[in-house]
């Protein structure tokens, strides 16, 4: 097994401690939390991973180098410690600073009864007034993973900032993300740099190259259905659940939504989203910006603002993400583009369990920006032939 730095205010509590559970490398402890992750997809079980991070709390960061401080870092730790059972995961973080704990099978009432425990022992000790000492992060980061659908852990949102608001700088607590399980190397952090500038830069002068077709676009529209907008505004789900407004040229008639209701028996896609061959709702002109995906121009608006990307999962509304499955909302972890796998393998063709897999997919490769391109590429061939969209 790999030789561990290891902090020597972690280290000397778990020397005291000898504790039973393995204190994995941060490379394999990084492995049990993807595990873990994919196991609570399963088995619908909730489990809580926290973050302790040495350099905050002992004397660097936390006020001036003060017994106190000190005391009060090292009783909330073995008060942690002392709830760690044999089925529990312990292994140390990334940067060699702190230790990361898995408390599986546990959900926001075991973080609310560990609080309680670590208070009421600072308290007996005289040591309560300490934590009116506001460190530069938490002494505790818990992320709660509950493997459910996305329904449920929106309604849980509320709890969570309950709890947070009760907490000062003592403890955090939010949802688990992907990004908290997987740590990209530092040259697929630079890929995303460089896929940032290359959105830009490549967005720009296709907004200047296409001016002219986006004015011929919004005339088209407003001669089509005179009663409704240009542009049609939609609330979508971005990286990690953030909220942001989409824009499209308006290809159904104003009425459209209100209409929706009545038509959701006819759904073909057998999923969230809504997709029908026919829909009476399109306008004429409407199917023409449909097949050759000229409504997503505007687009390119949200790609300069930050919210979109040129590739990436397509984003969904809200309504459909409150009935993802805890798999589905994998597809969340990245931001959201233009085009993706599945835009190109049979557009509105494929079933919703057959996007979700594809955009996975795209996710698991690190955003390659080779594939990026080959992506671009066969999405030009795909919308010039108008292939699978309605």
């Amino acid at each position: 097994m790999e030789q561990q730095p290891v902090n020597p205010a972690i280290g000397s509590i778990l020397d005291e401690q000898k504790l039973k559970n393995i204190v994995y490398p941060a490379k394999l402890f990084r492995a049990r939390l993807n595990e873990e992750f994919l196991r609570s997809n399963r088995t619908r079980k909730p489990f809580l991973y926290i973050k302790i991070y040495a350099h905050q709390y002992d004397f660097f960061g936390w006020g001036s180098p003060d017994p106190t401080v000190e005391k009060t870092w090292r009783i909330s730790l073995l008060t942690m410690f002392s709830h760690l059972r044999f089925i529990d995961v312990l292994g140390f973080l990334p940067d060699s600073n702190g230790i990361g704990i898995i408390l599986l099978n546990s959900d926001m009432n075991k973080l609310v009864a560990i609080r309680r425990e670590i208070l009421h022992k600072l308290n007996d000790a005289g040591l309560i007034q300490s934590l009116r000492i506001k460190p530069r992060k938490p002494i505790f980061e818990a992320h709660l993973y509950m493997g459910s659908q996305e329904k449920t852990n929106l309604e849980m949102q509320t709890q969570l900032d309950e709890f947070n608001s009760t907490n000062g700088a003592f403890f955090t607590l939010q949802r688990l993300n992907l990004d908290d399980i997987w740590q990209h190397p530092h040259k697929i952090r630079y890929r995303h740099v460089i896929k940032r500038i290359v959105d830009l830069t490549c967005t720009s002068m296709a907004i200047v190259l296409c001016s002219p077709l986006l004015l011929f676009c919004a005339l088209a529209v407003k001669i089509s259905d005179p009663k409704g907008p240009i542009i049609f505004k939609q609330t979508r789900v971005g990286k990690n659940g953030k909220l942001f407004t989409m824009y499209k040229f308006r290809s159904m008639y104003a009425d459209a939504e209100e209409r929706k209701k009545a038509l959701m028996e006819l759904n073909e896609t057998g999923g969230k989203t809504f997709k029908m061959k026919n829909d009476p709702r399109i306008y004429p002109f409407g199917r023409i910006l449909r097949k050759f995906s000229l409504d997503e121009l505007p687009q390119f608006f949200n790609i300069i603002k930050g919210d979109m990307s040129i590739v990436g999962p397509r984003p969904p509304i809200p309504s459909e993400v409150a009935e993802y499955e805890p798999w589905h909302r994998m597809r969340l972890s990245v931001t959201p583009g233009l085009t993706c796998i599945w835009q190109v393998s049979g557009r509105s063709n494929i079933s919703f369990e057959g996007q979700m897999r594809l955009d996975n997919d795209y996710i698991r490769r690190d955003g390659k920006l080779g594939d990026d391109f080959k992506l671009i590429l066969k999405t030009f061939k795909v919308v010039f032939k108008g292939e699978g969209a309605y």
